[in-house]
């Protein structure tokens, strides 16, 4: 099993918000990924910064941030 598709394996069963009465299924999906989307971008920056890796926001996630 590669990195990548455990990490996938680990996002598919992170758990949140379904289950929130105010939410369906499609939409507390979306919820927990868009966590799991923040907490790896912050993240990733944090680990980039204790290595000295200081690059723009353009250079190290893309000219426009993928979701509002």
């Amino acid at each position: 099993m590669s990195a990548e598709s455990n990490a996938r394996s680990h996002a598919q069963e992170f758990r949140w918000w379904r289950g929130c009465p105010e939410l369906t299924e499609d939409e507390a999906r979306l919820q927990d990924l868009l966590a799991l989307f923040r907490a790896t971008e912050e993240l990733i920056r944090e680990q980039r910064g204790l290595l000295g890796y200081y690059d723009s926001e353009a250079e190290l996630f893309g000219e426009e941030p993928p979701f509002g």
